[in-house]
Formats: C-alpha cells, structure tokens, sequence
C-alpha cells in the first residue's frame, strides 16, 4: 500500500512574476523599435560615405600579374 498525499483544497495561484514580466518585456521591445531602424539608416548613412572602392571591395577581382579590377 502506498500513502497518498491529501490534497490540498486551496487552488493554486498563478506566478506573479511570469504575470508582470511579459508587458514589462512588450514595453522594452516596443521602444527598441525605432531604435533600431535608426540605427540601420545610421549604418546604411557610414556605408554610403564611403568612397565606391571601399565599398565595392567584395566585387574587385585578381589579375594574374598582381592587379586587381572591379
């Protein structure tokens, strides 16, 4: 035989913390938004300021003779 636990009769309440932290988390992601598009068109800003060499670099091919083109 096997001794059962008696049960409780008082339902069992929800985690305050769980409860509280997921709008706290919607508010912080809802203001990280248009940050982070500012600061993609930041970015987009530095790269476009660059010179055409820098930023076409991944396009220049080698020579056989040691030069390189785009």
């Amino acid at each position: 035989m096997s001794a059962q636990r008696p049960e409780s009769k008082q339902p069992k309440q929800p985690n305050r913390k769980i409860a509280t932290a997921a709008p706290q988390r919607d508010r912080a992601l809802a203001s990280l938004g248009p940050e982070s598009d500012r600061q993609l068109e930041a970015l987009i800003r530095r790269r476009l300021a660059l010179p055409l060499e820098a930023r076409m670099h991944f396009l220049r091919k080698r020579l056989p003779g040691g030069g390189s083109c785009l």
